[in-house]
């Protein structure tokens, strides 16, 4: 006889997904979270740091924050080194912030400690979630088997979330910007100048309508992203084979891209060790985040509001919405009255965090830069490193 399922099921198991799971866990709301990948596999992205009243919040309810602060690093990495494409260190800022650095792999094996094995069920890709006959949630999966029954349905699974549209038709949105990432690693004869500019946290660069972010990671390498502003096919078109690394590296470099940067800010990208990857941004329009609550499915993360990455906020945002629908879910139970006061809370915040993010990535970008973006920072109203809330 097969075992009735848990109330709830979480589609996607990235920061989000487990930590409304881990907090479900602790507050003895049962339910089960279906993850695409293996769970040896790294999840994508650099190290990010957690704020107190979002991401921190979400660990300590969680029960896990002993062993957030194991694995996250505070000190010179909240640090972030500002620098124009000339070459010249300009700003410094973060400098003892209560934001923590953690990697992304760090995120999943904390997190996991909050959560037993079986409520994980990995290399589970849901292929598409529709409605039966009696108008139950059925999620359909990779492996040709299906689910349903549940009370709700959470969709914790990203910007092309195979949920989002049993509650909206709104669809995220190309920024018409994007990163391509490398890596420099300690063994790299480069890595000690490195380290000498870009300190134990982050370096940005910014100017001539281009801009670069490099951060230390938690095993000691350095995450290269090379920002361009171009169309959504930029990567696909076939102008260059990026797995070819001295031709990606030759083509970045050309004169229309940072051949205009220093050559110190050049030598980053010479000598980077690949592999080159794309990262196109998008963010969901926030006169979209507004859809009527759905009694039995409701989404979380970038599921909900995928945002650029310009005011280090989205993760913040998701696991911030994972503390907020499991205290509704607490205090309403399993109710169309829950959902509907989850994303009450969860709109305005994430329309904040979209329109900060938008905002700042302009400023990044400017011809100019960082002309607006130091006058806002010196303003007392910037954009990046505001006082989160709950």
């Amino acid at each position: 006889m097969a075992l009735p399922l848990p109330a709830i099921a979480i589609v996607g198991a990235g920061p989000a997904g487990l930590a409304l799971a881990a907090i479900l866990q602790q507050l003895n709301i049962d339910y089960i979270v279906y993850e695409r990948s293996q769970k040896d596999a790294p999840p994508h992205g650099g190290c990010l740091d957690l704020h107190p009243g979002s991401g921190q919040r979400a660990m300590r309810e969680a029960g896990v924050f002993d062993e957030f602060r194991k694995h996250s690093r505070t000190g010179d990495a909240t640090i972030h080194r500002l620098y124009s494409h000339k070459g010249e260190q300009v700003f410094i800022f973060g400098e003892g912030r209560d934001a923590p650095e953690i990697d992304r792999w760090a995120i999943r094996k904390v997190l996991l400690t909050g959560i037993p094995d079986d409520k994980v069920i990995w290399s589970k890709a849901v292929q598409s979630a529709e409605r039966d006959a009696r108008g139950q949630v059925v999620l359909s999966f990779a492996d040709g088997t299906t689910a349903s029954g549940f009370k709700l349905v959470v969709g914790a699974d990203g910007t092309f979330s195979k949920i989002r549209h049993l509650v909206t038709s709104a669809q995220p949105v190309y920024s018409n910007k994007l990163f391509i990432t490398t890596k420099i690693f300690p063994t790299n004869p480069f890595y000690t100048r490195m380290e000498s500019i870009a300190g134990m946290g982050s370096m940005i660069i910014m100017g001539d309508g281009k801009h670069m972010f490099n951060s230390r990671q938690g095993y000691g390498h350095y995450r290269v992203d090379i920002g361009l502003q171009e169309p959504e096919d930029f990567a696909t078109s076939g102008k260059v084979d990026w797995s070819d690394f001295d031709a990606a590296k030759r083509f970045l470099l050309q004169d229309k891209y940072f051949g205009s940067y220093a050559p110190e800010m050049q030598e980053i990208i010479r000598q980077s060790e690949g592999p080159f990857r794309p990262w196109l941004m998008y963010y969901m329009p926030t006169e979209h985040l507004d859809w009527e609550a759905v009694a039995d499915v409701t989404l979380i993360g970038d599921a909900a509001h995928v945002t650029t990455p310009f005011v280090g906020d989205g993760v913040n945002c998701a696991m911030r919405d994972s503390v907020i629908l499991a205290h509704k879910l607490s205090e309403l139970g399993i109710t169309h009255e829950a959902i509907s006061a989850y994303e009450k809370e969860m709109f305005p915040f994430a329309i904040d965090v979209v329109s900060r993010s938008l905002l700042s990535g302009e400023m990044f970008f400017e011809k100019e830069s960082p002309k607006t973006f130091l006058e806002v920072m010196a303003s007392g109203k910037a954009l990046i490193g505001t006082t989160d809330h709950i």
